[in-house]
């Protein structure tokens, strides 16, 4: 797969709501990989390219305004089996930076947010990355009246190495219980009568 065609698989996140960004979020904004600050929200490689042992990603978006509702959605794919971890965070001094992250997602599931006297924060690790399938970091969040920008910031790291598909599970757990089972019948065989 060609490097481009990967950016923009990897690279589905980023320039396409700057707009929507300033104002209440009616939709999602959708954000492609290769988008670079200044872009908001952005989404861009820090290292590594798709095809490394190792990627490693920055995103994240400063929301301008007061009482502003967001709905920010990273979506990318990777053209190699791996595994993803991952860190987002919010930080303010004031009330007029303080924005509020009510949903973290990552492909399609829900991460615990936890919240500290200066922000929030959320980490995750061994997120399955199948070959050539759409994975999402979606952000959701609200500004509060006093507010007139916050931001959140998330860094994200793929590492390579064979995930394996549902069916191959299938047959290994199959495989270890036929192997259990032949033990034990072994071993019921040895024992002295």
């Amino acid at each position: 797969m060609p490097v481009k065609k990967f950016l923009l698989s990897v690279a589905v996140l980023g320039v396409m709501g700057m707009a929507s960004v300033a104002s209440s979020a009616s939709a999602a904004t959708i954000v492609n990989v290769g988008a670079l600050p200044p872009a908001n929200p952005y989404f861009y490689l820090t290292s590594g390219t798709p095809l490394s042992p190792t990627i490693t990603a920055n995103f994240g978006a400063t929301i301008i305004g007061p009482s502003v509702d967001f709905d920010d959605i990273f979506e990318f794919t990777i053209p190699q089996n791996g595994t993803g971890s991952g860190s987002l965070s919010t930080s303010f001094s004031a009330l007029t930076n303080l924005l509020v992250l009510t949903d973290v997602i990552v492909d399609g599931v829900s991460r615990t947010l936890v919240a500290g006297p200066g922000g929030q924060s959320v980490t995750t690790n061994g997120v399955p990355i199948v070959s050539g399938v759409l994975n999402t970091i979606e952000v959701k969040g609200h500004t509060v009246a006093t507010t007139i920008a916050g931001t959140y910031t998330g860094t994200m790291t793929f590492a390579a190495g064979v995930v394996p598909e549902p069916a191959s599970w299938a047959l290994m757990i199959g495989g270890l219980g036929l192997v259990g089972g032949a033990m034990r019948r072994r071993r019921g065989h040895l024992q002295p009568a």
